[in-house]
Parts: C-alpha cells; sequence; structure tokens
C-alpha cells in the first residue's frame, strides 16, 4: 500500500449529495482527508484505493444497500470504523449495527437523519486516530515546562425534578508548543509506563482542589471528581498527600470524588481497599468509572467502599436505539441506589437520552449535551447560563444545601 500523509481519512457514501458534503465539511473541520460518492460501484472502488480509516454509509441507496455494502467491507477485511446513517427507524439502524459487528465490522455506531451537527462531530471526534508517537522524554519535558493543564467537564444532577450543574470532571490536557492541545489518550499511557504518572496526578488534584475551594468562596461549591490511576492505587501515602492538599487551599473534602476505574480496582484488592476506605474515612468521595465494562464479581463491589457509580458510556450512547443497553443502564442505577450509591451516566450526547436518564432514575449525567471540558475559568458562565436556562428554570445548583 501507498504512504498515506493522513492517517484519518473518511469515506461517505450517501445518495443524497447535500448529505455527502455535509459530512465532508465536519469532517474536514477535524482534520479528516475526505472522499465522497453517491454511488455503490465507485464506494467500492474507493475502499481500496482511498483506504479510509472511518467510513460513514446510508443505508437507503437505490443500487446497492448499506446493508450489502456493510457484509462488502466484512468480507473484504476492511478494518474502517463505520457510521450507519439513515432516515429509517431506530429499530432498522440498532439491526443494522448488530448485523455490521456480527459480520466483523468495527461499528462507530448509527445516526438517525437528519444529522446533528454537534453528534456527529462528537462521534467522528471519537475516531480520529493519532498520527504521531509521543515518548516519556516529552512528557517529562512537558511537565518540567509546565505545559500541562486541567479542564473541566459540568456534570449536571438531577434536584426538584430538573437537571442541574453541580459537579464537574477534571481531565488533564496537554498544551503542546508544537502539536498544540493534546488528549490524555496519547500521553496517560505513556506517563504511567514511565513512573510520571504520579507527579501528573499530584498536579491534576491540585488544580482540581484549589478550583474547588475557589468556586466554594465565589458561593458556587461543585463537587470536583479526578480519576486515579490504577498505577497509584498501591501507594499508601496517597490518602495523606490528598488531605495535605486539602488542609493548603482550606478546600472540603466532601466536594472531591476520587474517580476509580472498576478493572484498576480489583487488581490487588486488599491494598486497594486500604487505600479506598481512607479516603472515604477523610470524607472524600469515591466513585467507581467505567461500570459494566470490567470483569470484578459484584461481590468484591459491594465490599469496596464507593458511593457513586459511572454508568460507561457505550451503554448510554447505545440506550436510545438498543432496548439491551437501556436495560444495563437501568439496572445499573438500580443496583447503586440499592447500594446506598448515587448513579452518573457519562456520554450524554442529546435531549432524548437525558429525558430517559430522568425516567430511570439516574441521579447525575455528563456529556456533551451539557458541556464538552473547558478551562476553569468558563466554569462559571456555563453553569450559570444552563441553571438559568429552561432545562432546570431558574433555581441554582448552589443554592442548594450541600450538607
Amino acid at each position: 500500500a501507498r504512504m498515506k500523509a493522513n492517517h484519518n481519512r473518511l469515506l461517505v457514501l450517501d445518495d443524497e449529495p447535500g448529505i455527502c458534503e455535509f459530512v465532508g465539511e465536519v469532517a474536514e473541520g477535524l482534520g479528516f482527508e475526505v472522499s465522497l460518492t453517491t454511488q455503490a460501484a465507485e464506494f467500492r472502488r474507493r475502499v481500496s484505493s482511498f483506504e479510509p480509516s472511518v467510513v460513514v454509509l446510508d443505508l437507503q441507496m437505490p443500487e446497492a444497500d448499506g446493508i450489502e455494502q456493510l457484509r462488502f467491507l466484512g468480507e473484504t477485511g476492511c478494518d474502517a470504523k463505520v457510521l450507519v446513517v439513515s432516515g429509517m427507524d431506530t429499530r432498522v439502524l440498532a439491526t443494522a449495527e448488530h448485523l455490521g459487528r456480527s459480520l466483523g465490522v468495527d461499528m462507530l455506531g448509527t445516526q438517525q437523519k437528519p444529522l446533528m451537527l454537534d453528534v456527529l462531530e462528537a462521534t467522528l471526534e471519537r475516531a480520529l486516530v493519532s498520527q504521531r508517537t509521543i515518548t516519556a522524554a516529552d512528557v517529562r519535558r512537558g511537565l518540567d515546562e509546565h505545559e500541562f493543564t486541567v479542564y473541566y467537564q459540568p456534570k449536571a444532577s438531577r434536584i426538584d425534578g430538573r437537571w442541574v450543574i453541580d459537579a464537574v470532571e477534571a481531565l488533564v490536557r496537554w498544551k503542546h508548543p508544537k502539536l498544540g492541545l493534546v488528549l490524555p489518550d496519547e500521553f496517560v499511557a505513556v506517563a504511567e509506563d514511565s513512573d510520571l504518572i504520579a507527579a501528573m496526578t499530584d498536579l491534576v488534584f491540585r488544580d482540581a482542589i484549589a478550583n474547588c475551594a475557589s468556586w466554594r468562596d465565589a458561593g458556587m461549591p461543585l463537587a470536583v471528581a479526578v480519576t486515579f490511576s490504577p498505577r497509584l492505587l498501591t501507594d499508601l501515602a496517597f490518602p495523606d498527600r490528598l488531605n495535605d492538599l486539602i488542609k493548603e487551599f482550606g478546600a472540603d473534602p466532601a466536594l472531591l470524588i476520587v474517580e476509580v476505574t472498576e478493572s484498576a480496582a480489583m487488581i490487588e484488592p486488599a491494598t486497594t481497599m486500604d487505600i479506598l476506605t481512607r479516603l472515604r474515612v477523610k470524607n472524600f468521595g469515591l466513585s467507581v468509572d467505567d461500570f459494566g465494562t470490567g470483569f470484578s464479581s459484584l461481590k468484591q463491589l459491594y465490599r469496596m467502599p464507593f458511593n457513586e457509580i459511572k454508568v460507561d458510556s457505550s451503554f448510554v450512547r447505545e440506550m436510545e436505539r438498543d432496548p439491551e443497553a437501556r436495560t444495563i443502564v437501568e439496572t445499573v442505577v438500580y443496583l447503586a441506589h440499592k447500594l446506598g450509591m448515587t448513579a452518573c451516566a457519562e456520554g450524554v450526547e442529546n435531549e432524548n437520552t437525558l429525558e430517559i436518564l430522568a425516567e430511570l432514575g439516574c441521579d447525575r449525567v455528563q456529556g456533551y449535551l451539557i458541556s464538552q471540558p473547558v478551562p476553569a475559568d468558563r466554569i462559571a458562565e456555563i453553569a450559570a447560563s444552563w441553571n438559568d436556562s429552561g432545562r432546570t428554570g431558574l433555581r441554582l445548583a448552589w443554592s442548594r444545601d450541600e450538607s
């Protein structure tokens, strides 16, 4: 195969030229090289000549329909991620997605027409592949030069029948002098493999706790969640270090939520239980992240001192069109409540999903519908405008008693 200058290559097949152009423009804005066609035969030629990393496929085509194209992609071993779009009902889309998976196609998901710009953008963004290699030396230099910064993604809780922003999740970003804004999936694994993760985690916790204190002092007591690396779950001194930071900034430990992935919590259960229990004793919140994607037993989960379960975004995004995904979300919410925990759903991208989560009694949500991750100084304005909007009425999150 020839050398590909850009690893992010999008091929669109849709019999409506307007849709092809719309998807193409969105993809180009994200950095994809784009190829568009309205012809099924031409599409098949371009799968081999253009070598797409992502395919957007219309189900209803005049000559060869989208299901035939899915079969073709499966038979030729095409490794592109495939997004199926159609004006047909969600059941047909859900079936097409299951069929694609069974044919060995890497399904990116499905979207109903008319396509929504923000949802399409978020979906294509997830499919972007990195074209660069980041080394431990790069990360060390970035840490030394203070290039890492913390963004915050707002979370909304169900309060008096309304969704109110009352929390954020801290997410590390790298403002690289040459590469621009670099996301964690490109550098966290490198940091973990080279023992730089402790310094990076301390940086995030310090920023999160400082902001937590200053938001509270401004009359806006937002809870702040921070993900904790599995590599640090053996560090018995961590709860004390965190407590020292809380004292340094005069923050409230009850407003800090430490997030641990389900699989990480089970690596060394005895040590993990020691660390997590001490965090709860010191009044920190504790959330189990990516719940339902790991292989822990419920017995282990029930023994760990978590007070929140986060429902993984893969189930939340599928919920509208896949009854099984909805059942899983419903069951996790029920389980959380039965165990005396709150349930938080990730990956909320549209109003319909928000309504379903309200029906299921989910306590807290986060996702692009509420806001993408932003620098700390934008949080107050985003929270105020969301909390003043129709979704939540005029009641402000921070008027609530935090006790």
